[in-house]
């Protein structure tokens, strides 16, 4: 189970993008409140939203309560959509492995899987940094990637 959860008093546009992209990638979203950051770390695997003048615009992967992966982007279209539980298909290649956030990557077997099943959820990657996240055929949600970090000795697969 993968839990996504926000700095202590989060602006009203980060929660709302928390809450949309936590219910399109099928990840809990969890009300941080006055937890410390050790409390929320117990958790597998958390996913945090980070921001910058009342924008989002980190989100960091732990993994065993190490970060193994920081994002940094700008977000752009949200939309509240009620989402099914279907899979995420990541349709292009990103400089980070998209199996960390619980999605499936562009890959042989990814693709094999595409081809068989009708995919409401589809993350279209526009050259390697900017995502677009279409339910249905409908763009609910843009990520502009300005940076990729990966931590601790993590080390994505070859796509």
């Amino acid at each position: 189970m993968i839990v996504l959860t926000t700095s202590r008093d989060p602006s009203r546009r980060t929660r709302r993008f928390s809450k949309v992209i936590s219910r399109y990638m099928n990840w809990e979203y969890m009300q941080r409140g006055k937890r410390s950051l050790d409390d929320v770390l117990r958790f597998e695997h958390l996913i945090f939203i980070r921001e910058v003048k009342g924008n989002p615009a980190f989100l960091d992967v732990y993994m065993n309560g190490d970060l193994a992966l920081t994002l940094r982007f700008n977000a752009g279209i949200i939309k509240k959509e009620k989402f099914d539980n279907s899979p995420v298909y990541f349709a292009g290649k990103t400089d980070f492995d998209p199996a960390v956030l619980g999605a499936i990557p562009k890959s042989k077997a990814g693709e094999k899987f595409a081809t068989k099943y009708d995919l409401r959820k589809v993350v279209r990657v526009r050259k390697r940094k900017a995502l677009e996240f279409y339910f249905d055929d409908k763009l609910v949600l843009t990520m502009k990637i300005l940076g990729v970090k990966h931590e601790r000795g993590y080390r994505d697969r070859k796509q």
